[in-house]
Formats: structure tokens, sequence, C-alpha cells
């Protein structure tokens, strides 16, 4: 398994699928505004959009695989399928208290956050590679505060849902039209 990355192949990669990270953005904002008009007052609605979140993030990650290679395409789909199985826990076992649940958001806000992060570092020569790096340190930040009081409100973790799904989705935004100019200047 590789993780040498062909830094010719990922801007190429990121300039013709240009279009994923528009669809991924405008649906992590329309997630984290759903998220914050609704302000849930029962669990089994905040674990329905944790769900959706989920899979929202596999969805983006699997996206993310059809762009790079190697150990890095492995990474990333392994993070895409443990997403998918948290949605699915999340839906199937509802009966968690809050606290599980929270640990559920906070750790994945945590972890997302560092593999954001470290994509964004790794892909230094792409025009724009800050946007993940400034999205992936907000999902740290928000994670290890969740982690740290993880008996918040149901409404607490809303928003941090929210506020988070709201920053990937203008990231994610940029980034599209920062690899649409690409695609011009690199001919794809």
């Amino acid at each position: 398994m590789s993780f040498v990355i062909d830094e010719d192949e990922v801007a190429r990669g990121y300039a013709k699928n240009w279009w994923l990270f528009l669809v991924s953005g405008i649906l992590w904002l329309l997630l984290g505004f759903i998220v914050l008009s609704l302000r849930p007052a029962s669990i089994s609605v905040l674990v329905i959009l944790v769900a959706v979140a989920f899979w929202l993030g596999a969805m983006t990650l699997f996206m993310l695989a059809g762009i790079t290679s190697g150990g890095w395409r492995v990474l990333v789909i392994v993070g895409g399928v443990v997403a998918v199985g948290a949605g699915i826990g999340a839906i199937v076992w509802p009966g968690p208290t809050l606290v599980v649940v929270s640990i559920f958001i906070a750790w994945y806000l945590l972890i997302r956050g560092v593999f954001d992060v470290v994509m964004a570092l790794t892909h230094t020569h792409v025009r724009g590679w800050w946007m993940p790096l400034v999205a992936g340190i907000i999902g740290i930040a928000l994670g290890a505060w969740a982690i740290g009081n993880p008996e918040r409100s149901v409404i607490l973790f809303a928003t941090i849902i929210g506020v988070w799904s709201i920053f990937k989705g203008a990231a994610d935004l940029v980034a599209a039209f920062t690899y649409r100019g690409m695609k011009k200047e690199l001919a794809v």
C-alpha cells in the first residue's frame, strides 16, 4: 500500500471532478441549515439528523476516493464505510442515551477533522488547499470540545452538527469553484 502522491494526478482529478465538491457543498449547507432551523427537541429527531450527517460524510468520502489513489484511497474508503456503519447504528439502535449519541458525534467530528487536515496538508500544492484545512480545524475543535463535555444538551449537539455542516459546505463550495478554475488552466 503506497501513500506516495502524484501531485499532477491529484490536481487533474480535483479539476476534472470539481462538480462533486459543488454537490457536496450544497448538500452540507442544506443539512446545516435544516439542523439549525429544526432545533430538535427529542433524541429520535437528533438520531435521524445524525444518521443523515454520517451518510453525507460517507458520500463525500466515497467521492474523494474517486480522485485519490494508493493507500490514501484505502483510508478514504474505510472512513466512508465506518461513516455508513455509524449512520446505520444510529438508526438501528436509537435507544442509547444522549451521552452515547453525543460521543458518536464528537468522535466523528474529531476524526473527520483530523482526516481533512491531513489531506489538506498533503495537498498544499493544489490551489485552495487551505479550505479543507479550515473545515478540518473547526471539526477538530468542535469534536474535542464535545468530547470534553458529553453531558451537554440535545440542542447544543444539534447546533454543533449544524455549524460544522455549514462550514464544511462553504469550504466545499469554494473548493468547487477553485477546482473549476483549475480545470480551465489544466485543460482537463
